[in-house]
């Protein structure tokens, strides 16, 4: 099996629901991947902070980040991509979109490169449950008042109402931004053409990696464009059916026990 690119969602796929992984074997597979030229890249909706803070002490030069759904590819603390929106594009959105109905009982971070913010009024259970996924997360009392380079817009609404805001978010926005269906009730708001699977594309129209090269695994529904395009996809056996049935396989070992390094090493570094 002739691979160049491994990518890999986080959340419920490489990383344990405590956020934890198995470091040791982590370094392991990185350090075996790279003997053999092989990328291996990290693809969250997290913000890059975060994930830096998350794998410090990770030392490989083959290792990517992908972080905010696409918005920032940064290899080793580099950015080589940036799909911030506009100061344009925020503008309308905070002064405009966000006060139209489909918004109604859903609530608003904004994730920028220095920090992220919410309104001064929002659920504590948000706050603490987004201080996880988010480092310096600042409460203001008008969102059109923040100063950052917003990489994305995270909408939290109620898990089964998510699906219809991102159809809803996507016929309203009309090719402006696009909203993507993040998982756990989350839909992420960000530039037009952002997203896993552009960013995987990039990636490997830069190192020149062909579909038929490429590895990804994936758990939820914004990793299925990307579970479809990739020629070797692994669903989690963690998954929803649904996410099972688009990829080309199922993994053996679910994310609480390393499914993602385990497969890796059995099926690439045997």
């Amino acid at each position: 099996m002739a691979i160049k690119l491994i990518a890999t969602d986080l959340n419920g796929t490489l990383l344990h629901g405590d956020q934890s992984y198995n470091r040791d074997l982590l370094q392991q597979t990185l350090t075996a991947l790279a003997a053999r030229d092989i990328k291996l890249v990290l693809s969250s909706g997290n913000q890059y902070d975060h994930l830096k803070q998350l794998f410090a002490g990770m030392t490989a030069d083959n290792l990517v980040m992908v972080a905010e759904n696409g918005a920032s590819i940064f290899s080793q603390d580099q950015q080589l991509f940036d799909g911030s929106l506009s100061a344009a594009q925020l503008k309308q959105f905070v002064t405009v979109d966000r006060h139209q109905s489909v918004f109604d009982g859903a609530y608003l971070i904004l994730v920028g490169a220095k920090g992220s913010y919410t309104e001064v009024g929002a659920p504590q259970a948000l706050i603490d449950a987004a201080k996880k996924f988010y480092d310096n997360l600042q409460q203001v009392s008008d969102l059109a008042q923040v100063d950052d380079q917003i990489k994305k817009i995270s909408v939290s609404t109620q898990p089964e109402q998510a699906a219809q805001l991102v159809t809803e978010l996507n016929t309203r926005f009309d090719g402006r931004l696009k909203a993507h269906d993040s998982g756990y009730g989350v839909v992420d708001v960000v530039n037009a053409g952002v997203g896993k699977l552009p960013a995987v594309q990039w990636l490997m129209q830069r190192w020149q990696v062909a579909p038929t090269e490429v590895m990804a695994f994936g758990d939820g529904d914004n990793d299925v464009p990307l579970l479809r395009f990739a020629a070797h996809s692994y669903a989690m056996v963690n998954a929803d059916a649904s996410v099972q049935a688009v990829a080309a396989h199922v993994t053996a070992w679910d994310n609480e026990h390393d499914g993602v390094l385990k497969t890796i090493q059995s099926q690439l570094l045997r």
